[in-house]
């Protein structure tokens, strides 16, 4: 009986081909979407990303974006540096700049500054020059997507930043943020120097926890003491996605587009399904005569909406993938993240879109007279 049904539905290629494109179509839609909605997320804690040798990031306790934040006062890093079960803390900068571009036109970039004695807070990646070359005067260097942005394409560029000079010492590779600015980074002292905030400049403080000392502990020593909010990197993470989906409209719009590709395929599943049950009702009314059960037509029914399933779910996410895999460049404004949950998440879109298209069929079947086969 499996192998009827499965003739049946391939003998008629026109319906097979429209329920599996249409299919495919809105799987492709809901796993391309929902990939861009998660790379949008990852791109907002590119920071965070960047960033791997601290334990706690100090800030502000009322922030809640990695990129919005209420500067600290220096002091603050001496009072964190106090606090028993610290192996070492250092400042972190980060803040807008503009840079002038020689036609006049200007530019807004994203500047990091770094301890200039540890270099803790360094990218992640350097493409070309020496980390060691950002201690001299006035030096930046410049995240490799950013070349074009900013029309610099060897070392020793001179750029105006802020009406200041900024010497281009090296190239790095590093995660945008997410408004995917132009980036740059320096010593935290060359950063101030470059963007003047006033009394407090301090953005954050890195903190690396001793061996041996719980890191939530010292985490509540530094709150309770200095009243900072202490952040782990996965607190640091989930405050900031916290903060892109309820202050702004990324997870609506995405969900609305998600629930349209559900919706989609399951009108193209629910009547192009349905109208192939129906052409071949009476093959199904033969094999009811023959005695076939109502559990044999059911499985029946079934089988042929889930290889059409999987078949449709195979196309989209295989055309969703590479379109993923087609964004994974350097400084690509459009980066998209397909990670294994999304993959289930889609298949378990995909059934619950063939079962609920494949009900009227199977009322239609179920409720066969075989007697209608001698009619």
């Amino acid at each position: 009986m499996l192998a009827i049904a499965m003739r049946m539905l391939v003998g008629d290629r026109g319906k097979y081909l429209s329920l599996v494109a249409g299919l495919s179509f809105a799987v492709l839609l809901i796993a391309q979407q929902g990939a861009i909605f998660l790379g949008l997320i990852r791109m907002s804690t590119g920071i965070l990303q960047n960033v791997a040798q601290a334990d706690l990031w100090i800030t502000d306790k009322h922030t809640k974006f990695i990129q919005e934040i209420r500067p600290l006062h220096d002091k603050d890093l001496d009072r964190v540096r106090s606090i028993p079960g610290i192996a070492w803390a250092v400042p972190f900068f980060q803040a807008r700049a503009l840079v002038d571009l020689p036609d006049g036109a200007f530019k807004t970039v994203q500047l990091y500054g770094i301890d200039r004695a540890t270099l803790v807070g360094q990218p992640p990646t350097v493409i070309e020059g020496r980390l060691e070359d950002l201690r001299s005067p006035d030096a930046v260097m410049v995240e490799e997507s950013s070349r074009a942005k900013l029309n610099v394409w060897k070392l020793g560029q001179v750029l105006k930043l802020n009406d200041r000079r900024a010497v281009v010492v090296g190239f790095i590779r590093a995660k945008l943020g997410f408004e995917s600015n132009a980036t740059l980074y320096a010593t935290y002292d060359n950063a101030v120097r470059m963007v003047p905030v006033g009394r407090e400049s301090l953005s954050f403080v890195l903190v690396k926890v001793k061996p041996g000392h719980d890191v939530a502990r010292v985490a509540a020593d530094i709150t309770g003491r200095t009243g900072l909010g202490a952040y782990t990197h996965d607190q640091m993470q989930w405050r900031t996605i916290d903060f892109i989906l309820r202050e702004t409209g990324i997870g609506i719009n995405f969900g609305v587009t998600v629930l349209l590709g559900f919706i989609v395929g399951l009108a193209i599943v629910t009547t192009t399904f349905y109208q192939f049950t129906l052409e071949n009702l009476r093959y199904f009314a033969v094999l009811a005569a023959m005695g076939a059960g109502r559990a044999t037509l059911t499985g029946m029914v079934l089988l042929q909406a889930g290889v059409v399933g999987l078949i449709g779910f195979g196309i989209g996410t295989g055309l969703a993938s590479a379109f993923t895999i087609s964004t994974r460049k350097p400084g690509a404004e459009l980066a998209a993240y397909f990670p294994w949950p999304l993959f289930l998440i889609t298949l378990a879109a995909t059934m619950i879109c063939v079962g609920l298209g494949s009900l009227l069929s199977l009322r239609r079947v179920v409720t066969l007279e075989p007697a209608m086969v001698f009619k």
